[in-house]
Parts: C-alpha cells; sequence; structure tokens
C-alpha cells in the first residue's frame, strides 16, 4: 500500500495509528549527528612511529585511533613543520578546531585572538594530570587556553668514556660547555669535539644562560636582550668557535651518529637521543646544566570561533588519554607526560623507561627549566645578524 492511498483509507484508525507511531518513534534514541573537525599539528601526532593499539585493534594513526572511539566524530588531519607556518596559516584563513601549539607561542596565538578558552570541565582526563601541568603556563587572565600534553629539556649530552679516558672534567653546566678550554679540550690532538645547533635562537639562548643572563626580564613570556648583552654572547660564541666540530641544522639526527662514532665529546642534546645511545651500549651523560636546562612544553588548543567546540574538546581530551600519553608520547618518543594516571601505570609496566625519564617527577624538570618562549618584536632580525657574525668570524 503506498502513502496515499493508506491515508484515503486509514481515516480516524490511521490518524489513531499515525500518532501513536510518532511517540513511539520519538521516543527512540536518535542517531547522532557525524561532524568533522579540522586538526592542524605537528607530522608525529598524526603518525606514530608504531600503530596505536586500541581494543585489540591497530590503528596507523592518532585520528583513526580517536574515530574508531568515536564514530560520530571525523578528522581531517594536516600538520606543519615549525609555529611560525601553523600562525602564518591560521591569520592566512586555514581552517582548523584543533591545533597543538607548545608553550612559546601561546601568547603569540592570543595576541592574533587565534585561540578561545578551554572548559576542562568537558574533559575526561583533566583531574588526571599531574597538578603542576593545571597551572604552568595555562592560564590567561583566570581562563585555560592551552593543555599541556608532552614536555621535554634540553641540555648536555657527553661521553664519558671520552672524558674519562682523555682527563676531561665532565660539564655541569652551560658555563663548563661554553669554556671547553677550562675542561681541558686544550690537551686533546683535535680539540674540535662540540656539535652545536645551527640556530640563532638556540645557540644565542644557550649562550646567554652561561653568562647568567635573564632571557626574559620583564617577564612578558618574550626573550629579549639589549645590545650588551649581545655583544657578551656573541664574544663567547666566538670564542667557542675553536672547539666546535659543526654547527648542524639537523642536530637532533646527526648527534647520535656522530657521539657513537667518536667525533663529537659534547653536545647540545635531549633525553630521547640520549636513552637511543645507551640502548645501543654507548656510555652517554645527560646531564641538566646548573643554569637550568631549556624546557618546551608542547599540548593543544581549540582555535576561536570552532562551529563543534564539543567534538574539539573530545579530541584534546584525547590526546590526553593513555593511547596517545602512554603508547606513542612516552613509549615511542620518549617525551614527558602530563597524565599521572598514565605514569602510575607505566610503573608498573615499564619501571626503567619511567626512572630513566623521570616520568614521575615532572617537578624537577619544569622547576629549574627555563622555558623556551618567542622573540620579542625586533629580535629576531637582531639575533640573526648576531649569529651570522659568529659563523662568519
Amino acid at each position: 500500500m503506498n502513502r496515499r492511498k493508506f491515508l484515503i483509507i486509514g481515516g480516524a484508525a490511521a490518524l489513531a495509528a499515525v500518532i501513536g507511531g510518532y511517540w513511539y518513534w520519538t521516543s527512540l534514541p536518535r542517531r547522532e549527528e557525524v561532524v568533522t573537525i579540522n586538526l592542524y599539528t605537528w607530522e608525529e601526532e598524526i603518525y606514530p612511529d608504531e600503530p596505536i593499539v586500541v581494543d585489540g585493534k591497530e590503528f596507523d594513526t592518532i585520528p583513526a585511533a580517536f574515530e574508531y572511539l568515536h564514530p560520530n566524530i571525523k578528522v581531517n588531519a594536516s600538520y606543519y613543520g615549525d609555529q611560525d607556518k601553523m600562525v602564518a596559516d591560521l591569520l592566512g584563513g586555514k581552517r582548523a578546531d584543533v591545533i597543538a601549539p607548545c608553550l612559546d607561542y601561546i601568547p603569540v596565538l592570543l595576541e592574533h585572538d587565534l585561540i578561545e578558552p578551554i572548559d576542562t570541565n568537558l574533559l575526561d582526563n583533566w583531574g588526571k594530570m599531574f597538578p603542576i601541568f593545571h597551572e604552568k603556563g595555562v592560564k590567561y587572565n583566570g581562563k585555560v587556553y592551552f593543555i599541556p600534553t608532552n614536555y621535554g629539556t634540553e641540555a648536555i649530552d657527553y661521553l664519558r668514556p671520552a672524558f674519562q679516558q682523555y682527563g676531561l672534567k665532565e660539564p655541569e653546566s652551560w658555563y663548563d660547555f661554553f669554556h671547553p678550554e677550562e675542561l681541558g679540550f686544550d690537551k686533546l690532538d683535535n680539540p674540535r669535539k662540540i656539535l652545536m645547533p645551527d640556530d640563532a635562537k638556540m645557540s644565542i639562548a644557550m649562550a646567554a644562560l652561561a653568562l647568567g643572563i635573564d632571557l626574559d626580564k620583564d617577564k612578558d613570556n618574550k626573550w629579549e636582550l639589549d645590545d650588551s648583552e649581545l655583544q657578551e654572547v656573541k664574544d663567547l660564541l666566538i670564542s667557542q668557535k675553536p672547539y666546535v666540530l659543526k654547527y648542524s641544522e639537523e642536530i637532533d639526527s646527526e648527534m647520535p651518529t656522530l657521539m657513537a662514532n667518536g667525533d663529537i665529546y659534547m653536545s647540545l642534546g635531549w633525553a630521547p637521543e640520549t636513552l637511543e645511545l645507551r640502548d645501543e651500549g654507548y656510555d652517554v651523560v645527560y646531564v641538566l646544566p646548573e643554569e637550568g636546562p631549556l624546557v618546551f612544553l608542547c599540548g593543544n588548543s581549540i582555535v576561536k570561533g570552532t562551529e563543534y567546540r564539543e567534538a574539539a574538546h573530545k579530541l584534546v581530551d584525547f590526546y590526553l588519554s593513555e593511547y596517545v600519553q602512554g603508547q606513542v608520547f612516552a613509549e615511542q618518543y620518549w617525551y614527558g607526560i602530563t597524565n599521572e594516571e598514565v605514569v602510575n601505570k607505566l610503573k608498573q609496566e615499564d619501571p626503567d623507561l619511567v626512572e630513566g625519564l623521570l616520568l614521575d617527577k615532572p617537578q624537577e624538570a619544569l622547576a629549574v627549566g627555563v622555558f623556551e618562549y618567542p622573540l620579542d618584536d625586533g629580535e629576531e632580525e637582531r639575533w640573526d645578524q648576531v649569529w651570522n657574525e659568529v659563523l662568519e668570524a
């Protein structure tokens, strides 16, 4: 019977049936609308080295694992190589709902009115985080704009057997790193045993710390140096040059090979590369300088004006979950993580990992560290000029 014929012959009975049917159908749970949100992040936060396992199923990407757990939300993911590009693209009109900035760029994003407050009541994992991550750089004017998910320190790596073999004093500070002559490098046949980053901001910041200079004197969460300080930094960097094997644009990938081969004895370093070298049998020491290591703290923010605010919060929350915090950030990337409950679980499953990365002691790394911030207005040109003069000296 087609719809028209039913309406003609049904009469009052049909009307009663329609009313009854209305109440039946409206009482059923409605199928949730499928929405698509845009994620703009780092490549490694889309494509992990190893699949994520959820309910015994393997997923090659983090968004795919999220979609499995949230079938009504689809994620359109793309990635950037640096935060300057992220900001430029957002200002240029790129559509995004969730982004993955680091602490140093939160002031920049707020300055351009690109992110909006996050409702922590919508995050199931907020209460599972180490308390320090509820405060450290996440709030501006009393509102939360940034949810930290991973962190790490940038400090000093050195090859202990080489220092012991040649009677060198082992480094304890950025001062030591920039005064290799005081460590005994002059007694080496070839004193060029240091690897430095070919990066104006990083190199100048390290040298400034060695000189005891406060990079953020006015406490505006931006780095700046006056002319006399820049001159001091320049002189120190030039004095270190006779001991530098190379200024590397890919220091994180070059350092392990050069140190394993004995080409360098000391370098800017990171905990993951140190653990990798140790796993391969090399006695490499990772030391947090007395002046404090440089610290990066990265996470997620929600782009202002997102159409799907609830879905965006669910995605932010997923990056706090054990699937990403434990399986990816800690176990694959060897980053510090912010979910204390996940750390406690890892203590039972992989206590060596927790101990090696100090995963259960984030306050120690963060308390002594110097957080990386963007350069103040006009500083980039001045720092680049000084760095070029160092390289040409």
